[in-house]
Order: structure tokens, then sequence, then C-alpha cells
């Protein structure tokens, strides 16, 4: 089929998933958003999503639900993203259960192979089990997809509808770090031994982080995103060349990176439930999980939902990535941020004013900025005041240092 009429397949008060990363389907996300100026009470349940598609929706048509703000999301109306707080590992278990409820799914997947089954490429996630429990299956087959390795793919019988596609994959470019993001990656850097289990995101800081870490051997990764950092390891010869050493669940970047995971055994694709439990964290040792955050507490609470008054983030697979690190022998939950945003205010703060904590503070271990490490485990609440205030911006130092609250 070279084309089909979305209107076909939805009814009104539909949930329809979409899948994320390089499986959201261009076109069928645009004859999604189309049609749901027609048909009443349709919800979108998103991820990561690419497709500039998404500028032309309207308040309620149609709702949408995500577990993150990335991407197109972030571009949405005041009103319009209802977010979905929940770990990225649950994500699976509320769609088999029926507490996320899916009618409908929208995924690009690569060719069929003589057996029927189509490779998901670099996005391997919960959107293969939607398929497995939704009304309708539609699909744009995308021969640009690459061929990864991966238990999971979807069987052609499993689709309902499907068009093809030779559009060029969507990518997520990264500008370049700055001065304050390479300090900040030297630091981080320096925690990291020959022979860790990392696990970065795709931004600038992480290209950074990378970069700083290409002299190290023998590093293995499982990660539940990565971005072109990632060939940049391999390239430099940083990553066990061993079949199976990277894992990871979504892959975002460059042409480069996609020719790169076509066909290669060195990189796996298993979702975020596979990845960090209580075995995997037990083989890949020593774990470091390295993340961000929109600014942290003096406790060491960390919110990396809201800026500005904007849901700009995710509770995503942080906390399960924390705590896999805390499962492994010798492992480290990071979080690397820069001590100030650009407008001079700091990003270690006395309390949130908002009140929302992502990470808690007994889920981190190191908090890293420009100016030091300060490493908060087994570390009193005085203590974390303190070592916390230290690696502050100088300019808020003092202010934070001097914190006191009433029960303390």
């Amino acid at each position: 089929m070279t084309d089909l009429d979305i209107l076909d397949f939805l009814e009104g008060g539909d949930n329809v998933l979409i899948g994320q990363g390089v499986a959201e389907p261009p076109a069928l996300v645009e004859k999604f958003i189309k049609a749901a100026r027609t048909v009443d009470n349709l919800t979108a349940l998103c991820g990561y999503t690419l497709s500039s598609a998404w500028s032309a929706a309207t308040p309620g048509r149609p709702n949408i639900k995500a577990y993150a703000a990335h991407g197109a999301l972030r571009k949405l109306g005041p009103g319009q993203l209802d977010p979905l707080p929940v770990h990225l590992s649950r994500m699976e278990d509320h769609i088999v259960s029926g507490r996320l409820r899916v009618d409908v799914v929208l995924l690009q997947v690569g060719p069929a192979d003589e057996d029927g089954l189509h490779d998901l490429g670099a996005t391997v996630d919960y959107g293969v089990v939607a398929a497995e429990h939704a009304r309708v299956v539609l699909v744009e087959v995308n021969d640009n997809m690459p061929r990864t390795r991966s238990a999971r793919r979807l069987h052609q019988s499993k689709i309902t509808a499907s068009l093809k596609s030779s559009r060029p994959l969507a990518g997520s470019p990264v500008r370049p770090a700055n001065d304050v993001e390479i300090r900040v990656a030297a630091n981080v850097a320096s925690l990291i031994p020959d022979g860790a289990v990392i696990q970065l995101g795709a931004s600038a800081l992480a290209e950074a982080i990378a970069k700083e870490l290409r002299s190290r051997r023998g590093l293995r990764v499982r990660s539940g995103l990565v971005g072109d950092w990632l060939t940049g390891l391999h390239e430099a010869g940083a990553i066990d060349s061993r079949p199976g050493s990277v894992v990871i669940g979504l892959a975002l970047g460059s042409e480069k990176l996609y020719e790169f995971l076509d066909g290669t055994d060195v990189v796996d694709f298993a979702p975020i439930s596979e990845q960090t439990g209580p075995t995997a964290a037990a083989e890949f040792s020593p774990y470091f999980s390295i993340n961000s955050a929109v600014e942290v507490d003096l406790f060491g609470q960390l919110n990396s939902e809201l800026a500005g008054g904007r849901y700009v983030g995710a509770v995503g697979g942080q906390v399960d990535y924390f705590r896999a690190a805390h499962g492994s022998e010798g492992g480290l939950a990071i979080v690397a941020l820069a001590s100030a945003s650009p407008s001079g205010e700091s990003r270690i703060v006395p309390s949130f004013a908002h009140g929302m904590v992502t990470s808690l503070k007994s889920d981190v271990d190191v908090v890293v900025t420009e100016w030091g490490i300060a490493d908060i485990r087994a570390c009193s609440m005085r203590e974390r005041i303190d070592r916390l205030a230290r690696i502050a911006h100088p300019d808020h130092r003092d202010v934070l240092a001097s914190t006191r609250l009433g029960w303390l």
C-alpha cells in the first residue's frame, strides 16, 4: 500500500500510541494530527517526538499525553501537553495491564525479512509491546531504517495496514558544548575508569563527556538513549569490541550513527526494563549512570522536569538507571550540570519553589559542576549543604552555605 486513509481506522475516544525517535512515522503523524480536527476526543500517547507536524496540533485536538517533553513537544503551547510522570521501565507494564489503554499504534519500522518480521531499527521500546495489545496497528515501512540486533521485532501479521517510505531518518542535532560544559565533562570523566559501563543521554554535555572518555579502554554502554558520541567512542577504540558490549534502547543522531548501527554486532537493542533489572545490573559492573537536571537542591534532590514554568523534561529512566548503578559493584549515580543558568541564576538551590522532585536525595551519589565534585554518599543533611555549596557558582556560594532550616 502506498497510501492509506487514517480515518478508516480511528474511532472517537481512541488512545493512539505513537512511536518515539526514529520509530515515529512522520507521514502517519501528519495524517493523525489532521484527522484529530474531525474525530473527537483522540489522545496521543507520545515519547521523544521529532516530527514538525506537532506544531499544527491545537488544544484538545488531539489531547497529548507524554512521558517526556522532548523534541517537538517542548514547542507546544501552554496547556497542550499533559505529562505522564512514570518511570520509563514501567511503561510496558502499564500498557500490558490496561492501566494505560492503547487502541491504535503508529510506528515506523524497517522492511520485513523472509519470515515476515519487521526490524525495529534504532528504537526498541514499549511500542512493539503496545502493538501486541492494540485494536489497530499502522506502520510506515522505511527502507532507510538501520538493521539492528534485538530479540524484539514486529511480525507482519500484527499490522492492520501500512505504507512505504524512503524518507531520510530524523535526527537530533546537538549544538557544540560551551566552555562551562567542557569543564563539567572533564570533572565527570575523572570519575570513570577503564572497563566501566556507562549510561549517557543525547545532549551537548553528553557529547562533551564522551569526548573526554575517548582515551579510556574497554568501556561498555547500557543506556536508554545515545547520540553521535557512540560512534566517536567506537572510532577512538574506547568501546569494548566484543558483540553486545553496547546495549541501548534508542539512538538519535546523524546518518553516520545510523550507518554504524546498521548490522554491527557490537550494539544490541533492548528496552530499559531489560537493561536495569537486578540480574543485568550485577552483570554490568561498575556501572556509572550519568544524568543531568534542571536544578539540584541542597539535599541532592533533582528537578529534571520543570524550567521557567514550563514542562521540559521527564521522569523517564533517570531513577531506573540511578538505582541500577546502586545495584552494581563500584557504580555511581552521577548528576552533571552547569552551576548557573545562562542568565546567571544558580542551578543549585536551597529548595524547589514549585515542589517538582524527579529523583530523591537518596538516589544521587555524586553531583558535578564546572567547579568540582560533591560526593554526597553517606552524608548528613548539614554535610550535603556544605558540599553542594562548595561546587556552586562563586556568586551564590555564600548564600547557599549559610542556608539554615528551622528543623535542622
